[in-house]
C-alpha cells in the first residue's frame, strides 16, 4: 500500500468511539453469532483494536477459555489493556498477520475485523491463519468493499478524486471480491459469506460515517494531489445536506466464515 493510516492517541480515542456506533454494536453481534464460542475456547482476535470485540468474547468463553489479542498499534493496544485488566482470560501483544506469534494447532477460533483489507501479503497472512488454528477451528473474516461506499453529494467528480485517494491506505480495497476463493485455495472448507449494510440517513456522533468523514479528512490533510480547501468544500456539503435532511450514506461489509478440515 501507498500510505498507512497512523493510529495516534487522536485518532484511537475517535476510533474507539465509533467502535460504540449502532452499526459497529450491530457488527460485533453479528461476528459473535458466527464464531459461536463455547466455554473454554480459546480464540485469537487479529488486529483486536481497543479491546472491545475481545472483552465481549471472553464473557462467553468464561475463565476457562481465553482470548489472545495483537495489533500492530501500541496505542490501540494501550486502549485495550485498559479492559482487560478486569478480565485475566485476555491476553495482549503487539503483532502481525503475516507472522503470527503463535505455535500450530494453538486456537479453536480466529477473528479478523478490518484486518486483512490493510495486508500487503495476504496468501501469507492466510498461510498464518490456517496453521495456528486446531483441525476442525473456525475463521471469521470480515472487511470492506469500498467500492460499494456511496454518499449523496451533488459534486460527483471531488467524490470520486477522495474516495480513489482514499483506496490508497489500503492493500485491497476490494478483497472481499476474492477473499472466499483465497480461503479455498488456502485450505479452508465451508467458506460462507454474509453481507452487513451500513446505512446512515442522518450524521452525527452516533452514526459510522460521521466518524469516517473525520478518518477520510484526516489522512488527506497535507496531501500535494487534492486542495485542502477542496476537501473543505466535500465536508461541508455533506453537513449542509444533513442539515436540510437529504443526507445518505451507505456502505458494505462482508463477514466470510470458513473452518479448517479435522
Amino acid at each position: 500500500m501507498s500510505s498507512f493510516l497512523k493510529f495516534d492517541d487522536q485518532h484511537a480515542y475517535q476510533a474507539e468511539i465509533q467502535y460504540q456506533s449502532p452499526e459497529m454494536i450491530w457488527q460485533r453481534e453479528e461476528i459473535r453469532a458466527l464464531l459461536a464460542l463455547q466455554t473454554g475456547d480459546r480464540v485469537l482476535d487479529i488486529g483486536c483494536g481497543p479491546g472491545i470485540l475481545a472483552g465481549e468474547m471472553a464473557d462467553e468463553v468464561g475463565p476457562s477459555g481465553g482470548i489472545w489479542g495483537i495489533d500492530i498499534s501500541e496505542t490501540m493496544l494501550g486502549l485495550a489493556e485498559k479492559r482487560r485488566a478486569a478480565k485475566n482470560m485476555i491476553a495482549l501483544q503487539l503483532g502481525r498477520a503475516e507472522e503470527l506469534p503463535f505455535a500450530d494447532y494453538t486456537f479453536d477460533a480466529a477473528v479478523a475485523v478490518q484486518v486483512y483489507e490493510y495486508v500487503t501479503d495476504i496468501d501469507r497472512a492466510l498461510e498464518e491463519l490456517f496453521r495456528v488454528l486446531k483441525p476442525g477451528g473456525r475463521a471469521v473474516i470480515l472487511d470492506t468493499d469500498w467500492d460499494s461506499l456511496v454518499w449523496n453529494v451533488g459534486d460527483r467528480s471531488r467524490i470520486r478524486k477522495i474516495l480513489d485517494l482514499w483506496d490508497e491506505h489500503l492493500a485491497d480495497p476490494r478483497l472481499p471480491e476474492r477473499l472466499t476463493y483465497l480461503l479455498r485455495e488456502t485450505g479452508f472448507e465451508e467458506a460462507s459469506l454474509k453481507i452487513l449494510p451500513f446505512l446512515n440517513r442522518d450524521c452525527h456522533e452516533g452514526t459510522y460515517s460521521y466518524w469516517l468523514i473525520g478518518f477520510i479528512r484526516s489522512f488527506l490533510e497535507g496531501r500535494s494531489d487534492i486542495d485542502s480547501e477542496e476537501v473543505r468544500a466535500w465536508v461541508e456539503e455533506l453537513q449542509a445536506l444533513d442539515r436540510e435532511n437529504r443526507y445518505f450514506f451507505s456502505l458494505n461489509r462482508y463477514i466470510f466464515k470458513a473452518r479448517k478440515p479435522i
